[in-house]
């Protein structure tokens, strides 16, 4: 059972499986709601996570587009959420108090990356993945 935490401890979660992949997005929004050049999360079932505390302390960010920021009120981490009400929850690595060694899928949007982002050519895609289901094949999450 893995563990995870936003910035103050408000909020917290487990994880009943160790995430074996990850990916990074270099979109716009991403890179606004991580502050660095990119997101780097993985995708894991719901049936798989489970909040701990601080549930009360999530507030969302929705985009008329459909981009969701979910996050803690006190602190303003970025927290998971549940992926487009589908049984997945979106999981910012980062946020893991365990240590893990996953494996990056690939850098995705990379044509929206700023020049001083440096995106390794192997893991290069210029656009979004095609589809969820695609990324989620790609994550080897069931």
């Amino acid at each position: 059972m893995l563990s995870g935490s936003c910035l103050c401890g408000e909020v917290t979660f487990s994880l009943a499986v160790s995430p074996k992949f990850f990916y990074r997005c270099h979109c716009s929004l991403c890179r606004k709601q991580s502050g660095i050049g990119h997101n780097l999360a993985t995708l894991v079932r719901a049936a798989d996570f489970s909040w701990q505390s601080g549930e009360e302390a999530i507030a969302s960010w929705i985009k008329p587009t459909g981009y969701r920021n979910d996050f803690c009120k006190p602190c303003g981490s970025s927290v998971p959420n549940l992926l487009r009400n589908l049984p997945y929850i979106w999981l910012p690595l980062g946020l893991l108090d365990d240590a893990i060694s996953p494996l990056c899928i690939g850098d995705y949007c990379a044509d929206d990356a700023m020049p001083w982002d440096d995106i390794p050519a192997e893991t290069r895609h210029a656009q979004a993945t095609e589809s969820v289901r695609a990324l989620l094949d790609k994550l080897e999450v069931p």
